[in-house]
């Protein structure tokens, strides 16, 4: 439900991030005020403060946010971007069958700071839907054109849905899931040639009970990315975290949300105790991150990474150094790579450096570079030891435990000193062979 709550805050402040996602590349020496960065950051800041952990029953939590009433330099701010102190409207509207409904809304807006930085967008739109208990919520939203122009560059976004359907549980955990789709997303530079395209992406999010615990997930999917005239098909990412006690997990959340001014980085070492209740929590159920699928795909062939992450059984004394705690992570990582995938990069490179040097090679020629370069590459990878073929493709294993590193069962020395307080009279590491 929180996530619902905040979806004014993520959505209404995709303007100040993307400000800053254009201009990155000019890497200037001191941050540029923005009226739009600024007055979002403290408008974020102050909702999550008062609804971020919001509980119970969401329809007196909504009515609350309907009249919510920013802080009078917050107001200031909006009013100067927005030309109102409360930039969206939240009402409820009728509803069938005894469930209520609620609308939410940021009107289409356009807002530019000379010859720096144009914002505009088309309207918002976010309905909710709930019993009249607050146990079931459905959402459904979109938000068609967002366009950011600035000096460095110009990003349009296209077509933005948002869907979800929620069941909260007698321990106030909402399960369920939620989606944003967007047509697509094009970045282009102006300072420098540079283009981007990314289209029909897709997010999922997911809650669910495991016992006492619960099972977070997230989906990333990318269909296509062209970056000036190179394609990648179909990018995928999904996570998942297993046995998670979501309210120490919530918990943490809230605390660095309450310490950390709007717009600043979180200091995790002000936070030691509470990392420390939650790193212990994780190796006492064994909570485990899983990277489920990681794939791209290139030239028609696709690569893979896999993995898991999870925390051992600890001790009171594994807490008292950071070199300590990290050799009681658990940690192993698959990556595969088709051979036919170096082959068609090999080829690439190939005729593109023929190219460069005006030579006009035979296929025959290109085909035997290209396999006598490909053998090179996969050669020495399998001898070094970082890589061994299963078939047709490459394999490499990542395994990291009681603080060895080795690829292949292949031991890797860490770099001295690994870790910020190395525990005293560590052993010096291995050099590597040759």
């Amino acid at each position: 439900m929180k996530k619902l709550l905040l979806c004014t805050a993520l959505l209404a402040s995709f303007p100040a991030m993307a400000a800053n996602a254009t201009d990155s590349a000019k890497a200037p020496a001191a941050k540029i005020a923005s009226n739009m960065a600024e007055a979002m950051e403290s408008a974020t800041f102050e909702l999550e403060q008062s609804f971020g952990m919001a509980k119970g029953n969401p329809i007196p939590i909504l009515d609350k946010l309907a009249v919510y009433e920013f802080s009078p330099p917050t107001a200031e701010k909006l009013k100067k971007v927005f030309g109102s102190a409360r930039p969206y409207t939240l009402t409820r509207t009728p509803a069938a069958g005894g469930m209520i409904a609620f609308d939410f809304s940021v009107p289409a807006h356009n807002y530019a700071v000379v010859n720096e930085q144009s914002w505009s967008w088309s309207a918002l739109k976010l309905n909710m839907l709930s019993d009249a208990a607050g146990r079931t919520l459905t959402s459904t939203g979109s938000w068609p054109v967002f366009v950011l122009d600035s000096k460095s560059g110009k990003m349009t976004v296209n077509n933005i849905t948002l869907e979800g359907k929620q069941t909260r549980n007698s321990d106030d955990v909402w399960i369920g899931a939620a989606r944003a789709d967007a047509k697509s997303i094009e970045v282009s530079g102006k300072d420098k040639p540079f283009s981007m395209k990314m289209e029909k992406l897709s997010v999922t999010s997911v809650v669910e009970p495991n016992g006492k615990d619960y099972d977070l997930g997230s989906d990333l999917r990318i269909e296509l990315i062209t970056v000036l005239d190179e394609k990648i098909d179909d990018l995928r990412a999904s996570m998942r975290m297993s046995k998670l006690d979501l309210k120490a997990f919530e918990q943490l959340s809230s605390d660095i949300r309450k310490k950390t001014k709007p717009g600043a980085e979180p200091k995790l070492d002000d936070f030691g105790p509470q990392i420390k209740a939650f790193a212990k929590g994780m190796s006492a159920r064994g909570t485990a991150i899983e990277l489920t699928e990681m794939s791209v795909g290139y030239l028609g062939h696709r690569a893979l990474l896999k993995g898991r992450f999870s925390l051992g059984k600890t001790v009171e004394k594994d807490f008292k150094t950071t070199a300590a705690l990290i050799k009681k992570m658990d940690a192993r990582f698959e990556l595969r790579v088709p051979l036919a995938l170096v082959a068609a990069v090999t080829r690439k490179m190939t005729v593109s450096q023929a190219a460069k040097q005006a030579e006009t090679p035979s296929p025959e020629a290109i085909d035997a570079t290209v396999k006598s370069t490909t053998d090179v590459y996969v050669n020495m990878a399998v001898d070094a030891g970082y890589a061994r073929l299963e078939g047709d493709v490459l394999v490499s294993m990542l395994d990291y435990k009681a603080g060895q590193l080795s690829v292949n069962g292949k031991a890797i020395a860490l770099p001295a000193g690994a870790g910020k307080k190395p525990a005293a009279g560590a052993r010096k590491p291995a050099r590597r062979s040759k």
